[in-house]
Protein backbone atom coordinates (compact mmCIF):
# COMPACT_ATOMS: atom_id res chain seq x y z
CA UNK A 1 0.00 0.00 0.00
CA UNK A 2 1.11 3.57 -0.59
CA UNK A 3 0.87 6.27 2.03
CA UNK A 4 1.52 9.88 1.15
CA UNK A 5 0.83 12.95 3.23
CA UNK A 6 2.15 16.35 2.24
CA UNK A 7 2.65 19.28 4.59
CA UNK A 8 2.60 22.52 2.63
CA UNK A 9 3.46 26.02 3.82
CA UNK A 10 -0.16 26.60 4.75
CA UNK A 11 -0.10 23.66 7.13
CA UNK A 12 3.06 24.91 8.77
CA UNK A 13 1.48 28.32 9.18
CA UNK A 14 -1.75 26.92 10.61
CA UNK A 15 -0.40 23.90 12.48
CA UNK A 16 -1.11 25.26 15.94
CA UNK A 17 -4.69 26.26 15.17
CA UNK A 18 -5.39 22.94 13.48
CA UNK A 19 -3.97 20.72 16.23
CA UNK A 20 -5.93 17.79 17.60
CA UNK A 21 -4.99 15.55 20.60
CA UNK A 22 -5.24 12.32 22.65
CA UNK A 23 -4.79 10.72 26.07
CA UNK A 24 -5.42 11.00 29.90
CA UNK A 25 -4.67 10.25 33.58
CA UNK A 26 -4.08 6.74 34.99
CA UNK A 27 -5.84 7.85 38.17
CA UNK A 28 -9.08 8.00 36.17
CA UNK A 29 -9.97 11.62 36.88
CA UNK A 30 -13.53 12.15 35.50
CA UNK A 31 -12.42 14.95 33.19
CA UNK A 32 -9.70 12.77 31.73
CA UNK A 33 -11.93 9.69 31.57
CA UNK A 34 -14.31 11.69 29.38
CA UNK A 35 -11.37 12.57 27.16
CA UNK A 36 -10.38 8.91 26.92
CA UNK A 37 -13.91 7.92 25.89
CA UNK A 38 -14.07 10.59 23.20
CA UNK A 39 -10.81 9.38 21.68
CA UNK A 40 -10.96 5.61 21.90
CA UNK A 41 -14.68 4.87 22.18
CA UNK A 42 -16.31 2.81 24.90
CA UNK A 43 -19.78 4.20 25.23
CA UNK A 44 -21.51 6.84 23.23
CA UNK A 45 -22.27 7.37 19.58
CA UNK A 46 -21.81 9.99 16.92
CA UNK A 47 -18.68 11.79 15.82
CA UNK A 48 -15.82 12.34 18.28
CA UNK A 49 -15.86 15.81 19.82
CA UNK A 50 -12.80 18.05 19.93
CA UNK A 51 -11.22 18.82 23.27
CA UNK A 52 -12.69 22.06 24.55
CA UNK A 53 -10.86 24.99 26.10
CA UNK A 54 -12.77 24.19 29.30
CA UNK A 55 -11.42 20.62 29.35
CA UNK A 56 -7.89 21.91 28.86
CA UNK A 57 -8.28 24.47 31.66
CA UNK A 58 -9.81 21.91 34.04
CA UNK A 59 -7.06 19.41 33.36
CA UNK A 60 -4.25 21.93 33.85
CA UNK A 61 -5.87 23.08 37.09
CA UNK A 62 -6.35 19.52 38.37
CA UNK A 63 -2.74 18.33 38.01
CA UNK A 64 0.81 19.63 38.08
CA UNK A 65 2.01 16.90 35.71
CA UNK A 66 3.11 17.72 32.16
CA UNK A 67 0.14 17.62 29.75
CA UNK A 68 -0.03 17.11 25.99
CA UNK A 69 -2.73 17.22 23.34
CA UNK A 70 -2.53 14.26 21.00
CA UNK A 71 -4.73 13.71 17.96
CA UNK A 72 -5.17 10.92 15.44
CA UNK A 73 -6.00 12.81 12.26
CA UNK A 74 -7.61 10.04 10.19
CA UNK A 75 -9.80 8.92 13.11
CA UNK A 76 -10.81 12.52 13.86
CA UNK A 77 -10.04 11.72 17.48
CA UNK A 78 -8.45 13.91 20.11
CA UNK A 79 -7.85 14.12 23.83
CA UNK A 80 -5.35 14.91 26.57
CA UNK A 81 -2.52 12.83 28.02
CA UNK A 82 -0.46 13.15 31.21
CA UNK A 83 3.15 12.24 31.82
CA UNK A 84 3.45 9.11 33.98
CA UNK A 85 7.13 8.25 33.67
CA UNK A 86 10.45 9.88 32.81
CA UNK A 87 13.65 8.07 31.81
CA UNK A 88 16.33 10.53 30.80
CA UNK A 89 15.09 12.39 27.72
CA UNK A 90 12.26 9.89 27.22
CA UNK A 91 8.85 10.80 28.64
CA UNK A 92 5.89 8.45 28.70
CA UNK A 93 2.36 9.85 28.50
CA UNK A 94 -0.61 7.56 29.10
CA UNK A 95 -4.38 7.30 28.92
CA UNK A 96 -6.53 5.85 31.68
CA UNK A 97 -6.23 2.35 30.18
CA UNK A 98 -2.46 2.65 29.81
CA UNK A 99 -2.40 3.42 26.11
CA UNK A 100 1.04 4.95 25.96
CA UNK A 101 2.97 7.51 23.91
CA UNK A 102 6.72 7.88 24.44
CA UNK A 103 8.42 11.17 23.50
CA UNK A 104 12.06 12.16 23.25
CA UNK A 105 12.37 15.95 23.15
CA UNK A 106 8.88 15.96 21.62
CA UNK A 107 9.54 13.31 18.94
CA UNK A 108 7.38 10.18 19.19
CA UNK A 109 9.65 7.18 19.70
CA UNK A 110 7.07 4.50 20.62
CA UNK A 111 3.37 3.84 21.17
CA UNK A 112 1.54 1.02 22.92
CA UNK A 113 -2.09 -0.02 22.67
CA UNK A 114 -3.09 1.82 19.49
CA UNK A 115 -2.91 -1.10 17.05
CA UNK A 116 -0.06 -1.28 14.55
CA UNK A 117 2.10 0.20 17.29
CA UNK A 118 5.36 2.00 16.75
CA UNK A 119 7.69 -0.33 18.67
CA UNK A 120 10.90 1.70 18.39
CA UNK A 121 12.79 4.15 16.19
CA UNK A 122 16.32 5.12 15.26
CA UNK A 123 15.88 8.86 15.39
CA UNK A 124 19.27 10.32 16.41
CA UNK A 125 20.17 11.88 13.05
CA UNK A 126 16.73 13.33 12.38
CA UNK A 127 16.23 14.59 15.91
CA UNK A 128 19.66 16.24 15.94
CA UNK A 129 18.78 18.30 12.86
CA UNK A 130 15.42 19.27 14.31
CA UNK A 131 16.85 20.26 17.68
CA UNK A 132 19.52 22.35 15.94
CA UNK A 133 16.84 23.81 13.66
CA UNK A 134 19.15 23.05 10.74
CA UNK A 135 18.74 21.89 7.16
CA UNK A 136 20.17 18.57 6.11
CA UNK A 137 19.72 14.90 5.29
CA UNK A 138 19.03 12.27 7.95
CA UNK A 139 18.48 8.54 8.23
CA UNK A 140 15.32 7.58 10.15
CA UNK A 141 14.10 4.08 11.03
CA UNK A 142 10.66 3.06 12.31
CA UNK A 143 9.66 -0.40 13.58
CA UNK A 144 5.99 -1.42 13.68
CA UNK A 145 4.16 -4.45 15.05
CA UNK A 146 2.05 -6.12 12.35
CA UNK A 147 -1.26 -7.92 12.86
CA UNK A 148 0.67 -11.19 12.70
CA UNK A 149 2.82 -10.14 15.63
CA UNK A 150 5.89 -9.55 13.46
CA UNK A 151 8.04 -6.43 13.74
CA UNK A 152 8.33 -4.62 10.39
CA UNK A 153 11.28 -2.27 9.88
CA UNK A 154 10.97 0.79 7.63
CA UNK A 155 14.08 2.71 6.58
CA UNK A 156 13.68 6.32 5.48
CA UNK A 157 15.86 9.10 4.14
CA UNK A 158 14.60 12.49 5.33
CA UNK A 159 15.30 16.02 4.11
CA UNK A 160 14.88 18.65 6.83
CA UNK A 161 14.01 22.22 5.83
CA UNK A 162 13.76 25.09 8.36
CA UNK A 163 11.08 27.75 8.02
CA UNK A 164 10.12 30.94 9.78
CA UNK A 165 10.15 31.73 13.50
CA UNK A 166 7.06 32.76 15.44
CA UNK A 167 5.63 33.12 18.93
CA UNK A 168 3.25 30.50 20.33
CA UNK A 169 0.96 30.39 23.36
CA UNK A 170 -0.61 26.98 24.03
CA UNK A 171 -1.92 25.99 27.45
CA UNK A 172 0.74 27.15 29.91
CA UNK A 173 3.52 27.10 27.29
CA UNK A 174 4.86 30.36 25.85
CA UNK A 175 7.82 30.21 23.47
CA UNK A 176 9.54 31.44 20.34
CA UNK A 177 9.66 28.56 17.86
CA UNK A 178 11.07 27.73 14.44
CA UNK A 179 8.98 25.78 11.92
CA UNK A 180 10.67 22.78 10.29
CA UNK A 181 9.54 20.11 7.88
CA UNK A 182 10.97 16.67 7.25
CA UNK A 183 10.25 15.09 3.87
CA UNK A 184 10.86 11.36 4.27
CA UNK A 185 10.82 8.49 1.78
CA UNK A 186 11.78 4.83 1.76
CA UNK A 187 12.73 5.17 -1.91
CA UNK A 188 9.68 3.15 -2.93
CA UNK A 189 6.00 3.31 -2.06
CA UNK A 190 6.05 5.16 1.27
CA UNK A 191 6.57 8.90 1.55
CA UNK A 192 5.39 11.36 4.16
CA UNK A 193 6.09 14.84 5.46
CA UNK A 194 6.28 15.66 9.16
CA UNK A 195 6.04 19.21 10.54
CA UNK A 196 7.51 20.59 13.75
CA UNK A 197 7.67 23.77 15.83
CA UNK A 198 10.91 23.72 17.84
CA UNK A 199 11.92 26.16 20.61
CA UNK A 200 15.36 27.59 21.40
CA UNK A 201 16.24 24.68 23.70
CA UNK A 202 15.63 22.15 20.92
CA UNK A 203 12.32 20.91 22.30
CA UNK A 204 9.53 20.05 19.85
CA UNK A 205 6.46 21.82 21.24
CA UNK A 206 4.02 21.29 18.38
CA UNK A 207 4.13 18.73 15.60
CA UNK A 208 2.48 16.51 13.03
CA UNK A 209 4.20 13.10 12.86
CA UNK A 210 3.44 10.03 10.74
CA UNK A 211 2.95 6.80 12.69
CA UNK A 212 2.57 4.21 9.96
CA UNK A 213 -0.23 3.08 7.68
CA UNK A 214 -2.47 1.86 10.52
CA UNK A 215 -2.50 5.09 12.54
CA UNK A 216 -1.45 7.64 9.93
CA UNK A 217 -0.49 11.20 10.86
CA UNK A 218 -0.93 12.39 14.42
CA UNK A 219 -0.69 15.83 15.94
CA UNK A 220 0.86 16.77 19.24
CA UNK A 221 0.94 19.93 21.32
CA UNK A 222 2.71 20.49 24.64
CA UNK A 223 0.39 22.30 27.09
CA UNK A 224 2.56 22.08 30.19
CA UNK A 225 6.21 21.00 30.32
Amino acid sequence: MTFKTCCRAGLLAGLIAALAACGNDPRRDPVLQTTYTSLFGGGGSGDPKPVSDQQVAQTLAATELPVIRFGITERKAEGLALEIERNGAHRTYATSDRLAIVLRNGMITATRGFGGDLMSVEEDQLLALLRARSAGQARYVQRYLTAEGVTETLNFSCTVTPGQSSEIAQGLVRATVTALRADCSDGGEIAFTDAYLVDGTGEILTSMQWLGETTGPVTLQQLRR
